[in-house]
């Protein structure tokens, strides 16, 4: 007669000495171990669709959903979130150009975030104007365009247009559940052309950590 596993997870395994049935055999060992694995799915609709009736959840069982890059838990009644702290970045190692306006930096992360969690976001770069002394400001924003929801004071330097200057803004922000997208851009206070100014020796960052 089939024997439990050794690990004590239930799978039931066949012994010499049972009838030969493959298919069984095979069958026992799928539904052992399947519900045990990370099952994938595209979304939770597509979960929910793919559990039910024999197929049913188990409480313990885990599973990734592919749209929003999270792995959840079966309690035994509900699908829960694996509390998992997320972190993105990005990177710039070229110049952007030059604007006398507000200016995209190429600087942005998106990621899937949560509900009432807080993320800390940081960027440094090194900016330049063709104006000396003019005043710059280095923001990061929620959205995806220079329009979008200022997060923190942003940080802003006068600077010499011929040497630049290495800046830092740093913001937090609680934007819910979803997918989230937040950009780093520059801006010239003053008349003068600005740049945010990368290479491989000293690239632009920005860094987006759940806390």
């Amino acid at each position: 007669m089939p024997t439990s596993d050794p690990f004590g997870q239930g799978i039931s395994l066949i012994s010499l000495t049972d009838a030969p049935d493959m298919s069984k055999a095979i069958a026992d060992l799928a539904a052992g171990v399947i519900p045990r694995s990370i099952l994938r799915f595209a979304s939770a609709s597509a979960r929910t669709a793919a559990l039910a009736g024999d197929a049913a959840p188990v409480k313990g069982m885990l599973s990734y959903l592919m749209d929003v890059d999270r792995l959840d838990v079966y309690t035994g009644s509900a699908w829960v979130e694996v509390s998992t702290k997320r972190e993105a970045s990005s990177v710039v190692m070229a110049s952007t150009g030059q604007t006398s306006g507000q200016l995209l930096t190429g600087l942005s992360v998106t990621m899937a975030t949560r509900a009432g969690a807080t993320y800390r976001l940081e960027a440094s770069g090194l900016v330049r104007s063709t104006l000396a002394n003019d005043r710059i400001d280095l923001l990061i924003r929620r959205g995806t365009t220079v329009s979008g929801t200022q997060v923190g004071g942003g940080v802003h330097f006068s600077n010499a247009g011929a040497t630049g200057e290495s800046l830092t803004a740093v913001g937090w922000d609680t934007p819910g559940a979803g997918t989230t997208t937040w950009v780093v851009t520059i801006s010239g206070v003053g008349s003068g052309l600005v740049d945010l100014t990368a290479s491989a020796a000293f690239p632009a960052t920005f860094t987006v950590k759940e806390i």
